[in-house]
């Protein structure tokens, strides 16, 4: 079995930014992640033109096939004292900091039992995007994802060993209160 995170997979796949050609049908989840395949094929594209957000696929070369994608948009985060302490960030007097979001992430059901890892390597990609706007244009610290504990009660575990914490800071659960089918993560980019 392949491990994305340990195996050079760049003879295999590739990584590109969702356009119409490139988005084929050939993305299949289970049912009740249906809303990752809507999200997909329904909205990415809107969403991209409007700037709303960036979709990247990762595509398996030889078939065309869509492996996984990775939605990405900009974002602040709320740390409190403790969490900007962790980061080395405890001298910084504003609450909110910026970040990238993982705005949506989805694994093809054929490739989880296929590949290794895969969802984890979309993460390091997220976060080297999120590196490299330092440079560019912007200043960027942390990586954040709203994990969607309604469709994968697992995917808490899933961040943590990508070296997310969950928020400690209830900014969002003040500002969004109906909103618990999710968890606010962070993840400091130079940790």
């Amino acid at each position: 079995m392949i491990d994305f995170l340990t195996d050079d997979v760049s003879s295999l796949f590739v990584i590109e930014k969702l356009s119409e050609q490139n988005l084929n049908d050939s993305f299949m989840i289970s049912e009740k992640f249906a809303e990752y395949k809507s999200f997909l094929y329904s909205n990415a594209l809107i969403y991209q033109s409007l700037f709303i957000s960036q979709t990247f696929l990762l595509i398996e070369k030889e078939s065309r096939t869509i492996a996984a994608y990775i939605s990405l948009t900009a974002d602040t985060v709320a740390l409190k004292p403790s969490e900007k302490k962790k980061a080395g960030l405890n001298e910084i007097p504003f609450l909110f900091l910026p970040a990238l979001k993982i705005a949506k992430l989805a694994v093809c059901e054929y490739c989880t039992g296929k590949y290794k890892h895969i969802g984890s390597y979309l993460i390091r990609f997220a976060c080297i995007k999120a590196f490299s706007v330092n440079d560019r244009f912007m200043a960027c610290r942390l990586v954040s994802v709203d994990a969607d504990i309604e469709h994968n009660p697992g995917i808490l575990e899933f961040y943590r060993k990508n070296g997310f914490s969950p928020l400690k800071n209830s900014v969002y659960k003040k500002k969004f209160p109906n909103r618990t089918k999710t968890v606010g993560m962070w993840k400091d980019i130079f940790s």
